[in-house]
Protein backbone atom coordinates (compact mmCIF):
# COMPACT_ATOMS: atom_id res chain seq x y z
CA UNK A 1 0.00 0.00 0.00
CA UNK A 2 1.34 3.30 -1.04
CA UNK A 3 0.96 6.69 1.45
CA UNK A 4 -1.39 8.11 -0.49
CA UNK A 5 -3.79 5.30 -0.05
CA UNK A 6 -2.73 4.58 4.03
CA UNK A 7 -3.44 8.64 4.69
CA UNK A 8 -6.64 8.07 2.80
CA UNK A 9 -7.78 5.20 5.36
CA UNK A 10 -6.38 7.42 8.29
CA UNK A 11 -8.86 10.23 7.17
CA UNK A 12 -11.75 8.46 7.24
CA UNK A 13 -10.78 6.78 10.40
CA UNK A 14 -9.92 10.31 12.24
CA UNK A 15 -13.47 11.12 10.52
CA UNK A 16 -15.61 8.98 11.54
CA UNK A 17 -14.21 8.47 15.20
CA UNK A 18 -11.99 11.53 16.13
CA UNK A 19 -8.48 11.80 16.72
CA UNK A 20 -8.64 10.58 20.28
CA UNK A 21 -9.99 7.38 19.29
CA UNK A 22 -8.43 5.71 16.58
CA UNK A 23 -5.07 4.39 17.01
CA UNK A 24 -2.26 3.27 14.90
CA UNK A 25 -3.19 -0.61 15.23
CA UNK A 26 -6.77 0.24 13.27
CA UNK A 27 -4.87 2.06 10.61
CA UNK A 28 -2.25 -0.82 10.22
CA UNK A 29 -5.33 -3.11 9.91
CA UNK A 30 -7.90 -0.86 7.77
CA UNK A 31 -4.82 -0.34 5.52
CA UNK A 32 -3.86 -3.74 5.58
CA UNK A 33 -0.51 -3.30 6.37
CA UNK A 34 1.51 -4.16 9.39
CA UNK A 35 2.55 -1.16 12.33
CA UNK A 36 5.89 -1.30 11.44
CA UNK A 37 5.18 -0.13 8.04
CA UNK A 38 3.50 2.57 9.49
CA UNK A 39 6.46 3.43 11.47
CA UNK A 40 8.61 3.21 9.28
CA UNK A 41 6.63 6.27 7.15
CA UNK A 42 5.43 8.08 10.53
CA UNK A 43 6.85 8.57 13.99
CA UNK A 44 2.83 8.39 15.77
CA UNK A 45 -0.85 9.11 15.03
CA UNK A 46 -0.21 12.42 15.18
CA UNK A 47 2.25 12.93 12.45
CA UNK A 48 -0.19 10.61 10.40
CA UNK A 49 -3.19 13.09 11.79
CA UNK A 50 -0.91 16.11 10.29
CA UNK A 51 -0.44 14.82 7.02
CA UNK A 52 -4.47 14.29 6.63
CA UNK A 53 -5.23 17.84 7.65
CA UNK A 54 -2.30 19.54 5.14
CA UNK A 55 -3.42 17.25 2.66
CA UNK A 56 -7.26 18.34 3.29
CA UNK A 57 -6.07 22.24 3.36
CA UNK A 58 -4.19 21.65 -0.07
CA UNK A 59 -7.17 19.71 -1.74
CA UNK A 60 -9.84 22.15 -0.41
CA UNK A 61 -7.67 24.94 -2.34
CA UNK A 62 -7.21 22.69 -5.45
CA UNK A 63 -11.11 22.92 -5.95
CA UNK A 64 -11.30 26.26 -4.89
CA UNK A 65 -9.13 27.25 -7.70
CA UNK A 66 -10.36 24.79 -10.24
CA UNK A 67 -14.03 26.06 -9.79
CA UNK A 68 -13.07 29.68 -10.08
CA UNK A 69 -11.23 29.68 -13.19
CA UNK A 70 -14.14 27.59 -14.86
CA UNK A 71 -15.68 30.90 -14.62
CA UNK A 72 -15.93 33.72 -16.70
CA UNK A 73 -17.48 36.50 -14.78
CA UNK A 74 -16.98 38.01 -11.78
CA UNK A 75 -19.58 37.63 -9.72
CA UNK A 76 -19.67 33.48 -11.26
CA UNK A 77 -16.07 33.58 -10.06
CA UNK A 78 -16.75 34.44 -6.38
CA UNK A 79 -20.01 32.77 -6.52
CA UNK A 80 -18.04 29.38 -7.30
CA UNK A 81 -15.65 30.63 -4.41
CA UNK A 82 -17.95 30.77 -1.73
CA UNK A 83 -20.08 27.51 -2.91
CA UNK A 84 -16.84 25.52 -3.97
CA UNK A 85 -15.55 26.43 -0.30
CA UNK A 86 -19.22 25.19 1.71
CA UNK A 87 -19.76 22.01 -0.19
CA UNK A 88 -16.19 21.07 0.15
CA UNK A 89 -15.85 21.95 3.87
CA UNK A 90 -18.11 19.26 4.61
CA UNK A 91 -16.30 16.50 3.27
CA UNK A 92 -12.83 18.07 4.38
CA UNK A 93 -13.58 17.63 8.55
CA UNK A 94 -10.20 17.08 9.68
CA UNK A 95 -9.19 20.21 8.38
CA UNK A 96 -11.94 22.55 10.26
CA UNK A 97 -13.35 20.32 13.16
CA UNK A 98 -10.43 19.13 15.33
CA UNK A 99 -12.42 18.64 18.36
CA UNK A 100 -12.08 20.05 21.61
CA UNK A 101 -10.45 17.29 23.55
CA UNK A 102 -7.33 17.80 20.79
CA UNK A 103 -7.55 21.70 20.54
CA UNK A 104 -4.98 22.50 22.62
CA UNK A 105 -2.36 20.01 21.53
CA UNK A 106 -3.19 20.79 17.66
CA UNK A 107 -4.33 24.53 17.56
CA UNK A 108 -0.60 25.63 17.00
CA UNK A 109 -0.30 23.06 13.93
CA UNK A 110 -4.02 23.53 12.64
CA UNK A 111 -3.51 27.44 13.22
CA UNK A 112 -0.38 27.45 10.97
CA UNK A 113 -2.33 25.85 8.32
CA UNK A 114 -5.12 28.21 8.70
CA UNK A 115 -3.08 30.80 7.90
CA UNK A 116 -1.77 29.47 5.19
CA UNK A 117 -5.24 29.07 3.94
CA UNK A 118 -6.37 32.37 4.62
CA UNK A 119 -3.26 33.58 2.86
CA UNK A 120 -4.50 31.93 -0.31
CA UNK A 121 -7.49 32.34 -0.23
CA UNK A 122 -7.09 35.91 -0.05
CA UNK A 123 -4.92 35.81 -3.36
CA UNK A 124 -7.43 33.99 -5.60
CA UNK A 125 -10.06 36.61 -4.11
CA UNK A 126 -7.39 39.58 -4.87
CA UNK A 127 -7.44 38.06 -8.27
CA UNK A 128 -11.12 37.81 -8.97
CA UNK A 129 -11.47 41.90 -7.71
CA UNK A 130 -8.42 42.94 -9.79
CA UNK A 131 -10.03 41.20 -12.59
CA UNK A 132 -13.16 42.22 -11.92
CA UNK A 133 -11.80 45.67 -12.04
CA UNK A 134 -9.96 45.31 -15.05
CA UNK A 135 -13.08 43.84 -17.31
CA UNK A 136 -14.59 46.96 -15.66
CA UNK A 137 -17.11 44.67 -14.01
CA UNK A 138 -15.66 46.36 -10.44
CA UNK A 139 -14.20 48.94 -8.83
CA UNK A 140 -12.75 48.06 -6.11
CA UNK A 141 -10.06 50.84 -4.89
CA UNK A 142 -7.57 48.82 -2.90
CA UNK A 143 -8.38 45.03 -3.73
CA UNK A 144 -5.91 43.35 -1.36
CA UNK A 145 -7.41 45.40 1.67
CA UNK A 146 -11.02 44.26 0.12
CA UNK A 147 -10.00 40.60 -0.62
CA UNK A 148 -8.57 40.43 2.90
CA UNK A 149 -12.06 41.66 4.70
CA UNK A 150 -14.10 39.24 2.48
CA UNK A 151 -11.81 36.62 3.33
CA UNK A 152 -12.61 37.15 7.29
CA UNK A 153 -15.87 38.63 6.68
CA UNK A 154 -17.28 35.25 4.32
CA UNK A 155 -15.43 32.78 7.58
CA UNK A 156 -18.78 32.78 9.15
CA UNK A 157 -19.63 29.86 6.30
CA UNK A 158 -17.32 27.56 7.96
CA UNK A 159 -19.93 27.16 10.76
CA UNK A 160 -23.08 25.03 9.72
CA UNK A 161 -24.99 26.75 12.78
CA UNK A 162 -24.71 30.24 11.26
CA UNK A 163 -26.83 28.84 7.99
CA UNK A 164 -29.07 26.93 10.54
CA UNK A 165 -30.08 29.59 12.17
CA UNK A 166 -31.59 31.25 9.48
CA UNK A 167 -33.09 28.57 7.93
CA UNK A 168 -31.72 28.95 4.75
CA UNK A 169 -30.15 26.77 2.25
CA UNK A 170 -26.24 27.25 1.23
CA UNK A 171 -27.43 28.63 -2.48
CA UNK A 172 -29.52 30.98 -1.25
CA UNK A 173 -27.21 32.40 1.88
CA UNK A 174 -24.75 32.61 -1.36
CA UNK A 175 -26.60 34.37 -2.85
CA UNK A 176 -27.50 36.78 -0.33
CA UNK A 177 -23.77 37.65 0.54
CA UNK A 178 -22.74 38.33 -2.73
CA UNK A 179 -25.39 40.50 -3.37
CA UNK A 180 -24.44 42.52 -0.28
CA UNK A 181 -20.61 42.28 -1.68
CA UNK A 182 -21.82 43.78 -5.51
CA UNK A 183 -24.44 45.78 -5.01
CA UNK A 184 -23.91 46.93 -1.19
CA UNK A 185 -26.65 47.77 1.07
CA UNK A 186 -26.84 51.45 -0.11
CA UNK A 187 -29.95 52.76 -1.64
CA UNK A 188 -28.73 54.32 -5.40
Amino acid sequence: MNNDALIEVAQDLFTRYGLKKVTIEEIAKNAHVSKATIYKNYKNKNEIFNKVVENEFKLLLSHIEEAVEKEKSTVDKLRAHLSTKITKLNELINFYHVTQDTWSYYWSFVDKLRKQFILREKEIVTKILSDGNKSKELNVKNTEQTAHIMVLALKSLEFPWVKEELGVSSSSYIESMLSILINGLKRR
